[in-house]
């Protein structure tokens, strides 16, 4: 299914608040975007965030890692005005690692030093980047839930002391739009699916399942190009009966969009 304009159209998932970026990249790359969020950001304290906080007012931390676009903006919701201020020149004195450029971008809108960033935007990229110093290390993780652990893992088995923190979520906006999504996909109205983390999978089967259309949806994934961001979204896809799609050697929304195309591209010319 393609648009009047001959353009495949991808079903664009993320959050609203990534939604106009994400839908910039994609007609750029000549899709043409339906944009429905299938996850929501969701601020959330867990019992690591005081122990983070400590760390880094007291500079405990060998190297702070930031993942997601948002955890900044998150960390100082959790703060009392007077303290943010404190917080960011606490952290901007430490060895701050973003996870990605997109987060490095926000870091370095709040004010803080990024002290470096890895070459490959994954998991594994960031025990990469670290693994020659994380030897009796402390390092502290903030970032947005993830349904992996293999970050900590990672970190730990380069002899790390690893303590993190989730400072936001994802949760399921579940409103008319999602089941409007669902219903478009069932018409087979969407050329590619592009799912990028797991909560945003699982979101988009709920609501399948919900409409009672669980299995045409499995089918249709099956039979459309699928492009995932990180193992664990496609592991995620896998346990839930759907072929594991189409995956970027980064973890940027760009590059997702670019092996889809790539994809898109292809199957028309095997079709």
């Amino acid at each position: 299914m393609t648009d009047n304009n001959g353009k495949p159209v991808i079903a664009i998932m993320e959050a609203d608040v990534n939604l106009p970026g994400s839908v910039k990249f994609a007609e750029s790359m000549g899709f043409e975007p339906l944009p429905i969020p299938m996850v929501e950001e969701n601020n959330v304290k867990d019992g690591g965030f005081d122990n983070f906080f400590t760390h880094v007012m007291k500079k405990e931390s060998d190297y702070v890692i930031i993942c997601g676009v948002s955890a900044i903006d998150f960390i100082l919701r959790k703060l009392p005005y007077s303290l943010k201020e404190q917080f960011v020149e606490a952290l901007s004195r430490l060895n701050v690692i973003a996870s990605d450029p997109d987060t490095k971008k926000s870091l370095e809108a709040a004010a803080v030093r990024v002290e470096g960033m890895p070459s490959h935007y994954s998991a594994e990229g960031l025990v990469d980047y670290l693994r020659d110093n994380t030897e009796g290390a402390v390092v502290d993780i903030a970032r947005v839930y993830s349904c992996s652990s293999t970050l900590v893992d990672g970190l730990e088995n380069f002899g790390a002391t690893v303590y993190e923190t989730i400072v936001y979520n994802y949760i399921d906006p579940d409103g008319e739009a999602q089941k409007e999504l669902i219903e478009k996909s069932v018409e087979g109205g969407i050329d590619v699916f592009a799912f990028t983390n797991c909560t945003m999978v699982n979101n988009f089967l709920d609501h399948a399942k919900r409409l009672g259309h669980e299995k045409a949806i499995v089918e249709i994934l099956n039979n459309s190009v699928v492009a995932v961001m990180g193992d664990a979204t496609a592991q995620t896809l896998r346990l839930n009966r759907v072929r594991g799609g189409v995956e970027p050697d980064n973890f940027t929304f760009e590059e997702t969009l670019e092996v889809s195309m790539q994809a898109y591209n292809d199957s028309k010319i095997n079709s």
